[in-house]
């Protein structure tokens, strides 16, 4: 009787750690975390003081379908004056007709004017044309090396984004020059570009930077805040999640991402959906 009773013991305490992992990795993939964090912005209109932007990356589209919804509403309680989108949306080998790409895009827009660039995984498919279609025919504006100027309040501010690995430049967006004196925010998809981002266009640099890919570091150290691996910047990555600052004081903000590609499971690395209020520079 001693002997089973000791082996219940061993069982039971084996299954509460089993049930205790799955449920810790479960929620490591799929419980959203939202991050608010401020953003400094050098003369600041005072009308734009407040501006919140919802920054949306890396869902990897089917692989996080079951999240749409989920995603859509944690979105919607931050009312967000502006959404943007910075890149794997999709995995590469979605089939953009049964993903939920529509599904995503059609929520979003609904909630607020939301703009959006490519990552990789949209400029390795086959089906990019489709891709931006599909953001376009739900009233998302894909704005790729062009600038579209966004208006409240009576003042404006810039948004330009880039295609997947291209950098900065007055050749890249021609009419950079209806940017002057008024601020200017970058979507482009790869953090490990940072120094691309700005410092060939000193004049009309961006002011804040939204970016994705690197997936938080896929396993995060406990304590450390630092990544493990992220792809195009390998083993303990600078640039992983979070706000980040240049010696010339151009922001940048890293989402973890929403989703998983080739590495399917995350550790202390929660989704990430960051909330981004703009405040004037002290």
């Amino acid at each position: 009787m001693k002997k089973q009773n000791k082996c219940f013991k061993v069982i039971s305490i084996l299954l509460f750690i089993l049930i205790a992992v799955f449920t810790y990795c479960y929620a490591q993939n799929n419980w959203i975390k939202v991050e608010k964090i401020k953003v400094e912005i050098n003369q600041l209109p005072k009308e734009l003081v407040g501006l919140k932007i919802a920054h949306i990356s890396d869902v990897h589209l089917p692989k996080n379908a079951a999240n749409i919804d989920s995603i859509i509403n944690k979105v919607k309680k931050q009312k967000p004056d502006l959404i943007v989108m910075t890149g794997d949306i999709i995995d590469t080998s979605a089939d953009l007709t049964t993903c939920g790409l529509d599904r995503l895009c059609k929520g979003l827009s609904e909630i607020s004017k939301t703009y959006a660039v490519t990552g990789n995984h949209e400029s390795w498919s086959r089906n990019v044309n489709k891709w931006t279609k599909i953001l376009t025919d739900n009233a998302i504006d894909v704005i790729e090396d062009k600038i579209v100027i966004y208006t409240t309040n009576g003042k404006s501010l810039a948004l330009t984004g880039l295609s997947d690995g291209q950098t900065y430049s007055k050749d890249q967006l021609k009419s950079i020059e209806c940017t002057n004196n008024i601020p200017i925010i970058l979507l482009a998809h790869r953090p490990e570009l940072f120094s691309n981002y700005y410092s060939e266009t000193e004049n009309n640099k961006p002011d804040l930077i939204f970016s994705g890919h690197a997936h938080g570091g896929q396993f995060r150290i406990p304590f450390f805040n630092q990544g493990v691996v992220s792809p195009n910047q390998g083993f303990f990555p600078e640039y992983t999640s979070g706000l980040y600052v240049s010696d010339n004081n151009v922001k940048m903000i890293v989402s973890r991402g929403l989703g998983n590609s080739i590495i399917p499971v995350r550790f202390n690395n929660r989704p990430h959906l960051p909330i981004i209020e703009l405040v004037e520079e002290e």
